[in-house]
């Protein structure tokens, strides 16, 4: 029962008085009816488990008013068959045994749900077997006084202890189940299901059978109340503690009403004996349902928080995969930019010196293979340090950003440009011999020419000096055609600048 529940319930004192005072008194009346034999035994003794229900469900809260309740509904009870003062006497022991049990119940931290088994061995322990048994030793000395005939004291408390023992064990659990807004939403199966309809359609017939069984026996064969008891202890396996503690009570009333009204369901037995004997069955049958539907009850809760448990560790699985997923993307990410940036000039874009030597190396691999051209070419910036001197680094870094650009436009894909240190480019190209590699540098250098880039309101013009050279690529190695271009280089440098050298492999002898 939840904060907010067990709250309204608190603030309605007079309707759990008004609950309290029918309960007691139509089962005081009902246990009359159908569980006392004639000869004055009850079978079973409902009203205690009505106070005991009110006790548990508002936690001891308006004890007083239950208290009175229940002695008023006692005395409404017991005068048309007993005195004043046996009635307060016997409201006195009623309501002490539910005060009893609920203060051991308490005491050892029973749940109301009976989610446990162990609640329900908690429950039978405080209950039936220690407030009702205390309860009947005081009874019985009070039927001793006004009441000895033929029975002894010892007589008396054994009646009393099996009527109020199966009483609360019976209808403590069925009050509890249905008692106004204060039920525990348990979670057994509730949709009906063909064996349902089954398993009821033989319980009316075995119900059937031992009407008509006669002394017990049905065509000489022996049939007693046992055969109803496969059919609650289905009820309590199957369905929630409304429904099994309504089979239980069912059965009870039925096999004690059956039992005061003539019916000799255990055979031709003494009356005390059938009352034994019915007590004892009702006992087992109630232990039974109780006992089986706690532990199923406390399977489902494990079951639930399983489930749930394995709910969170699939959703778990399934963040840790996302921010694996995640986690391992932005590294593949990172691992991209660092290799980018392992690769690349910062400031121009191109590769850097130590990506062009390995593109350059395959390239030459490939071109070996083949037998292949390939061109080479080193260009350097002119006068690019008077650029600087002039007009600041940050100028020059925009002069070699704007040549990078051009030099690019000017390429074909299989192409490989790079800035090759300070204002040194360098330029591999596949499939490309020496006429066509001068062409491709007449193509560059005509496009620095009219290449005007504005530096602080001022239009600077851009040259270039080339060295072009192919590589050969079966009699030397890269770093030796690197080392003709830039000769090539030096000498076009040297030679006035804007101009393209060319220096060509030595033949092979």
């Amino acid at each position: 029962m939840n904060a907010a529940t067990l709250s309204h319930v608190q603030k309605a004192p007079l309707g759990v008085c008004a609950l309290l005072l029918l309960l007691y008194f139509f089962g005081g009346k009902l246990s009359i009816w159908l569980t006392v034999m004639p000869e004055g035994m009850a079978i079973l003794w409902i009203p205690n488990a009505a106070v005991l229900a009110a006790l548990l469900v508002h936690q001891g809260r308006h004890y007083l008013l239950i208290a009175f309740t229940a002695f008023v509904a006692e005395i409404a009870v017991s005068l048309p068959t007993f005195s004043i003062v046996e009635a307060l006497l016997f409201g006195a022991t009623n309501v002490g045994e539910a005060t009893l049990a609920f203060l051991l119940l308490r005491r050892v931290k029973f749940d109301p749900g009976f989610g446990r088994l162990v609640d329900a061995v908690k429950f039978v322990a405080c209950g039936p077997l220690v407030s009702a048994l205390l309860a009947a030793l005081s009874g019985g000395a009070i039927y001793s006084v006004f009441r000895g005939g033929e029975a002894g004291y010892l007589e008396f408390v054994r009646i009393w202890w099996f009527g109020d023992g199966l009483g609360l064990i019976i209808f403590t659990p069925l009050f509890l189940a249905f008692w106004p807004n204060a039920s525990r939403a348990w979670s057994a199966p509730r949709t009906f299901r063909p064996a349902d309809a089954v398993t009821a359609l033989l319980a009316v017939l075995s119900l059937l059978l031992l009407l008509l069984s006669d002394d017990g026996y049905f065509f000489s064969v022996h049939v007693g109340p046992i055969v109803l008891l496969p059919f609650v202890i289905y009820v309590a396996a199957r369905f929630d503690m409304r429904w099994a503690t309504s089979a239980a009570a069912l059965t009870a009333l039925l096999v004690a009403g059956l039992l005061t009204n003539g019916y000799d369901l255990f055979g031709a037995l003494d009356p005390r004996d059938a009352v034994i004997k019915a007590q004892e069955f009702i006992f087992i049958m109630s232990l039974m349902a109780l006992g089986l539907f706690a532990v199923l009850s406390q399977l489902r809760d494990r079951d639930r928080e399983l489930g749930a448990a394995n709910r969170r560790l699939n959703q778990m699985n399934r963040d840790l995969e996302e921010t694996v997923l995640e986690r391992t993307s932005k590294l593949r990410a990172l691992n991209t930019q660092l290799s980018h940036l392992a690769l690349t000039d910062p400031l121009t874009g191109l590769f850097n010196r130590r990506a062009f030597f390995d593109r350059a190396r395959r390239e030459v691999d490939i071109a070996r293979r083949h037998e292949r051209p390939l061109a080479l070419m080193i260009l350097d910036i002119d006068h690019f340090k008077e650029i600087n001197d002039r007009h600041g680094h940050q100028a020059g870094d925009v002069v070699l950003q704007k040549v990078a650009e051009t030099l690019g436009s000017r390429l074909r894909a299989a192409d490989t440009l790079a800035r090759f240190g300070g204002e040194e480019f360098v330029l591999i190209s596949p499939d490309t011999d020496l006429d066509g590699a001068v062409q491709a540098a007449n193509r560059m250098a005509g496009a620095l020419r009219e290449q005007i880039v504005p530096v602080e309101g001022i239009d600077v013009r851009v040259t270039a000096s080339f060295g072009v050279t192919t590589v050969d690529a079966h009699n030397e190695d890269l770093e030796g055609a690197v080392k003709r271009a830039d000769e090539a280089l030096y000498s076009a440098k040297s030679s006035g600048r804007d101009r393209i050298v060319v220096l060509a492999p030595k033949p092979h002898v």
